[in-house]
């Protein structure tokens, strides 16, 4: 794990980033969940982009408690907007923005290989991509994590800029919502032991 003077971690977290390859960016394709029942044909699969964190925890209770009860996960994908008005970027062509979301996760044992996941759907790497396409998501463009427990920031990883303590991530446009949980694709039934169990939203009232 990250030592206790690696960027962005405090001192005694319970919750620290993998030195090495703490975020994995993949493309996938969504479990064939077609329920179809018309005969037409399917459509050409899509590719999600997968990005998995690799971190691990030292619960700061007592040491005879094995567990960290919560933690929320917040992430900053980059993007583009190639059809912003008012174009920002030194191209002359769209404007830099970033997509967001987030994840709890609940009752998570002490170790240090415990893992996370975020997607985002095909149809929005799309829009959001470059003229060269939604690989962009995976060479170019970076991505930034950061760890919370009982609201305080414990830890915060870049995929590519490993210092940055200009942020990157903040002058961009934010985009929320586009940045699924695995619950909220169809990769619930994927690897459904690999990840802490997800703390779900209180019912509305």
């Amino acid at each position: 794990m990250a030592s206790s003077t690696a960027f962005g971690q405090t001192a005694n977290a319970p919750i620290a980033f993998a030195n090495e390859d703490a975020i994995v960016t993949s493309f996938v394709t969504a479990p064939n969940l077609n329920t179809d029942t018309n005969g037409s044909p399917p459509g050409e699969p899509g590719q999600w982009l997968k990005v998995e964190f690799h971190y691990g925890t030292t619960p700061v209770v007592t040491s005879a408690y094995p567990y960290v009860d919560s933690a929320e996960f917040k992430v900053w994908i980059e993007g583009l907007d190639q059809f912003a008005p008012n174009p920002t970027q030194p191209s002359g062509k769209g404007v830099a923005v970033a997509l967001t979301g987030s994840v709890t996760y609940i009752n998570i044992p002490m170790g240090k290989d415990i893992y996370g996941v975020f997607y985002v759907h095909p149809s929005v790497l799309a829009r959001y991509s470059t003229d060269r396409g939604y690989e962009d998501f995976d060479r170019k463009f970076d991505i930034h994590i950061e760890a919370y427990v009982g609201g305080v920031l414990v830890d915060e990883i870049n995929k590519n800029k490993e210092n940055d303590p200009l942020k990157w991530f903040q002058p961009l446009k934010p985009i929320p919502s586009l940045v699924y949980r695995q619950d909220q694709c169809p990769f619930l039934i994927s690897n459904p032991d690999r990840y802490p169990m997800i703390k779900l939203p209180a019912p509305a009232q």
